[in-house]
């Protein structure tokens, strides 16, 4: 009956073996899914912060270039409103000189309104 204790306690030794191994194996793997969840949320914070830093940069760029048009379209504004300025005080002063001929009211160009049209 010795003999049946000692294999008795061998295979119960065994079992306790397998079963250690198994709860070290299971944590093992275990620990080795949160690391890889780890790694794999910082990998995807890493990422979001790169595309974040892009889309400002984007962002910025996009917005000097708005500031740029506004500007570059004030002064086209301003070259045109000088332009019609110019343009008007011209006219105004062929309309003068016109109305200052002889002969203001006759029908037709004669020498003298020639003048005035190539002058200008």
């Amino acid at each position: 009956m010795f003999g049946l204790d000692k294999t008795l306690l061998r295979a119960g030794l065994v079992i306790a073996g397998l079963i250690a191994a198994g709860l070290a194996f299971w944590a093992g793997m275990a620990a080795i899914d949160r690391m890889e969840s780890r790694a794999a949320a910082a990998a995807t914070a890493e990422r979001d912060a790169h595309w974040r830093a892009e889309i400002s940069a984007s962002n910025a760029a996009a917005e000097r270039e708005r500031a740029d048009q506004v500007q570059r379209a004030a002064e086209a504004e301003s070259r045109a409103r000088s332009e019609i300025t110019r343009l008007t005080d011209s006219l105004a002063d062929l309309e003068r000189r016109n109305a200052s001929l002889p002969n203001a009211d006759a029908c037709g160009l004669d020498r003298n309104r020639v003048r005035l049209l190539d002058a200008r």
